[in-house]
């Protein structure tokens, strides 16, 4: 068994009047990876209007956690994929029979940690990082127009970073008839090894190079608070979610050997 160090923080921000993020650690009660199904960690990031896109994160959210755990057979990855297809499916029925929330939808980043090996669905702008030797990789890729442009080289990074429309997406669950999912297979973890899942409202406000700062600085509890607090310093624009998790210390296997030993 290998334990997960976790930790969540979520701030509504100092402009918005609600917090339509949303963020689920399932099981609830276990944080170590040695189940057939592992750890699974979720955020998401509503949006269609006030009561629309908090509830549409909700959904997505408690959807993903039931599907990826009840359905019946499959890998992780396609587990992970059909449990993003099926909350794409309950927000569009919901949605329909909700006039109010009529166009609602969400982003929606996830991570299984399963025995020293990780998993990732992704649909829209939220991110997902992880550090490994010391260096932060972002391993999503934003589903924006605007990411979509600074890829193809048409406008800067620094340009993509400040541009008005940056949270316009091409892709979000429950927008559609059918949606696209990321999934990221195999991701071999390592004992010390952070993930950190994210809405927009953080990494809006944080470079890469910030992030990894603070993963490396301390405890996963103390980098959620210190990356809100300076998310909420700078602005504090959008709501603000944030996952941390460190995998640890194999349970039985003795402790590396200090150097000169």
């Amino acid at each position: 068994m290998t334990a997960v160090e976790f930790a969540v923080s979520s701030h509504v921000g100092l402009v918005r009047d609600e917090n339509q993020d949303a963020v689920g650690n399932f099981p609830s009660d276990v944080l170590d990876d040695s189940g057939d199904l592992g750890v699974l960690f979720v955020v998401a990031d509503g949006m269609g209007g006030h009561k629309g896109g908090k509830e549409a994160s909700r959904i997505a959210v408690e959807v993903v956690g039931d599907t990826y755990f009840s359905d019946e057979g499959g890998s992780i990855a396609e587990r992970l994929r059909t449990a993003c297809k099926s909350a794409h499916a309950a927000i569009r029925e919901y949605g329909d029979s909700h006039p109010q929330c009529k166009g609602m939808g969400t982003t929606l980043t996830a991570l299984v940690l399963q025995n020293g090996t990780g998993y990732i669905a992704h649909v829209g702008d939220s991110r997902a990082y992880r550090l490994a030797e010391g260096e932060v990789v972002q391993l999503t890729e934003d589903h924006s127009i605007v990411a979509e442009w600074r890829r193809k080289g048409w406008i800067t990074e620094e340009q993509a970073r400040l541009h008005p429309e940056r949270s316009l997406l091409y892709r979000a669950l429950g927008v559609g008839e059918e949606v696209s999912v990321d999934v990221i297979e195999n991701i071999v973890v390592h004992e010390g090894d952070s993930f950190l899942l994210c809405t927009d409202g953080l990494s809006n406000h944080l470079e890469k190079d910030e992030i990894q700062d603070l993963l490396l600085e301390g405890p996963p509890e103390d980098a959620c608070r210190k990356m809100v607090s300076l998310a909420l310093e700078r602005g504090g624009y959008d709501n603000i979610t944030v996952q941390i998790m460190r995998y640890g210390t194999r349970e039985g296997t003795p402790p590396p050997p200090q150097a000169g030993a």
